[in-house]
C-alpha cells in the first residue's frame, strides 16, 4: 500500500499526519466508530526515493481504547541508470518493499492477538501520465509468509490538485493473490484494498477531508466488498 506523496512534484521532500474517524459498518451491522491515525514519511534523493507508512487502529477492547492494530510498509525506488536516457522508460524503477503489522480484537469478552502475515515484494514501477494527470502503477512478486506458491501484487497510485491546489484527490489500490487461509488455504483468491481520498487544502499545513476504505475478502468474516469511509484532518509538515 504505496500512499500518495510519491507525485508532489513540487516537494523534495515530504511527511504528514492523519487522523480519521471510521463510522462505517461491517456485514453483521457493527459499527466501527473508532479513530485511525496514520503518518506518511516521502523522501527522494539522486537513487530514487525512501517512502514510510504506518496506520494505527485505535480499537481495542479496554476504554479509553488505545491501539488495536498497528501496520506500517516501507518501501524503496531505485531508479533504473540504464534506462535514464530512453525518452519512454527513463522513469522506469525498481521497487522494493516489506508489510508487517500486529492486531488485537475481542470475541465473547475474550481478548485475542496476532501478527499480521508480513509480505516481502519486489517489482517494477512506471508512472503513465493522461495530461497533467499521473497514474504510478507497480507490478511485484509478493511473498506472504504462510502462502504456498507464486503471488504477485498490482498497484495504482495517484495524486491530483485542482483549484489552485485547494482540493487534492489522492489515494491507491491493490489488488494480490493469497491463499485463502480462513476457508480454504490451499485455494488462491485475489484480494483488494484501496484508500481514495479527497482533501480540502485550508492552507499549506492543514487539510480537511474523506478517505474511503475500499476492499474485497480483505475483512475477516466478509464475503462482500466493504467500504468505509471516514472524515478526517491531515498535517502537512
Amino acid at each position: 500500500m504505496i500512499l500518495p506523496l510519491l507525485f508532489t512534484t513540487t516537494c523534495l521532500f515530504s511527511q504528514n499526519i492523519q487522523l480519521h474517524y471510521d463510522f462505517g459498518r461491517l456485514e453483521d451491522g457493527t459499527k466501527r466508530n473508532y479513530f485511525v491515525g496514520t503518518l506518511e514519511l516521502f523522501r527522494p534523493d539522486t537513487l530514487g526515493y525512501t517512502f514510510l507508512f504506518a496506520d494505527f487502529e485505535f480499537n481495542s477492547p479496554d476504554r479509553p481504547r488505545g491501539v488495536s492494530l498497528g501496520y506500517f510498509e516501507i518501501a524503496r525506488n531505485f531508479y533504473m541508470p540504464w534506462f535514464r536516457n530512453n525518452k519512454t522508460f527513463r522513469e522506469l524503477g525498481f521497487h522494493i518493499e516489506y508489510n508487517d503489522g500486529s492486531v488485537i480484537y475481542e470475541i465473547d469478552s475474550v481478548v485475542y492477538g496476532e501478527n499480521l502475515r508480513n509480505s516481502w515484494l519486489a517489482g517494477v514501477e512506471y508512472p503513465f501520465r493522461l495530461g497533467d494527470f499521473t497514474l504510478n502503477t507497480m507490478l511485484l512478486y509478493k511473498y506472504i509468509r504462510g502462502s504456498s506458491g507464486a503471488d504477485f501484487q498490482l498497484t495504482f497510485v495517484w495524486y491530483h490538485s485542482l483549484f489552485n491546489n485547494k482540493i487534492t484527490l489522492s489515494g491507491y489500490a491493490d489488488i494480490w493473490t493469497q491463499n485463502d487461509f480462513y476457508k480454504n488455504p490451499d485455494e488462491k483468491i485475489f484480494v483488494l484494498y484501496g484508500e481514495p481520498q479527497v482533501w480540502f487544502n485550508i492552507n499549506s499545513h492543514l487539510s480537511v477531508g474523506s478517505e474511503f476504505r475500499i476492499s474485497k475478502n480483505f475483512v475477516f468474516g466478509s464475503e462482500r466488498i466493504e467500504v468505509f469511509p471516514t472524515l478526517g484532518m491531515k498535517w502537512q509538515f
